[in-house]
């Protein structure tokens, strides 16, 4: 597979231009590019202004597969970032995480293995200072506990998440087809404190080591190399489904081993209990505090 793409350099958004392509009836394999967006949006509807500095781009799919799989979908485009982070930053690889069902975040390295984070190492390649270790206090949290070296403070409220968000997915029906968006933090906007964040702590490439070049020519490289990533990705999961991808994404899920607590948007509790793998179908697995497993299929999950 190959992906006919098509880039702007300012839209209202790309999955806008996605779902007219979908009403006109064009075939799938159409990925829609634009270097600024003045409308952007994401799952659930949270709408948001996109300067230069993010990778945005969706893609016109129309998978003939069991609606049963669908909701897969997004896990698997959540994989077939991270592969495409991996290749362009090779020292991220074990950093690189996806969070079920639609972010990608990057672990703070205090907070892998030990022989994960001593691969990491604390500089950054930029000389900005800016790895996560060193920086976070720009980003305004770290992983739980005082940083190595004692330069945070134990306890202290600013210091509190153990990952950062690098990329949202969304995936909508339309017009009986798919509509998938995705947002990678490349390089941040030099007026990134007039953007909301919501709910989450943003990091970009540039401060992990993706900072050579003009930021076009990074924007687009991390563009291309998840078309190639999704490209080969794509037509599996068609043929065989999730099932050749979920030992991948277990190994590298964000939310292994931690309780969360699956919330819905009006902050009603759906389960909690300790993850411990994704079922088949794109579930998440959870393991109540007495040892009962259930499966949440919606919802946002809050680390606990």
């Amino acid at each position: 597979m190959q992906f006919r793409v098509e880039s702007f350099e300012t839209v209202t958004s790309t999955n806008d231009l996605i779902k007219r392509a979908i009403e006109e009836g064009q075939p799938e394999g159409l990925a829609v590019r634009g270097l600024r967006q003045t409308a952007g949006y994401g799952r659930q509807g949270r709408a948001w202004e996109s300067p230069i500095g993010g990778m945005y781009q969706s893609f016109l799919l129309r998978p003939e597969v069991p609606p049963a799989q669908l909701p897969t979908l997004s896990l698997l485009v959540g994989l077939a970032v991270r592969r495409a982070v991996a290749v362009l930053v090779p020292e991220l690889e074990n950093r690189v995480q996806v969070k079920w069902p639609n972010d990608i975040v990057v672990a703070e390295a205090g907070d892998l293995p030990r022989e994960a984070a001593q691969a990491t190492g604390e500089g950054s390649p930029c000389g900005n200072g800016s790895a996560l270790l060193r920086g976070a206090a720009s980003h305004g949290a770290v992983c739980d506990g005082a940083a190595p070296g004692g330069e945070f403070p134990a306890g202290d409220l600013r210091f509190r998440h153990p990952f950062h968000k690098l990329c949202g997915i969304s995936t909508e029906m339309h017009a009986r087809a798919l509509c998938v968006g995705v947002g990678v933090n490349v390089a941040r906007p030099a007026d990134a404190a007039s953007v909301p964040a919501g709910k989450n702590v943003p990091v970009y490439l540039d401060e992990l080591g993706f900072c050579e070049g003009p930021v076009e020519d990074r924007i687009n490289a991390v563009a291309d190399a998840l078309c190639d990533q999704l490209a080969i990705a794509y037509p599996l999961w068609c043929e065989q489904g999730f099932g050749p991808f979920q030992a991948e994404f277990d190994g590298c899920s964000a939310l292994s081993g931690r309780f969360v607590r699956m919330e819905d948007l009006s902050g009603n509790v759906l389960a909690a209990g300790t993850v411990t793998r994704v079922a088949p179908d794109g579930r998440l697995v959870l393991r109540t505090p007495e040892g009962v497993e259930v499966f949440a299929s919606s919802g946002e999950a809050h680390i606990r």
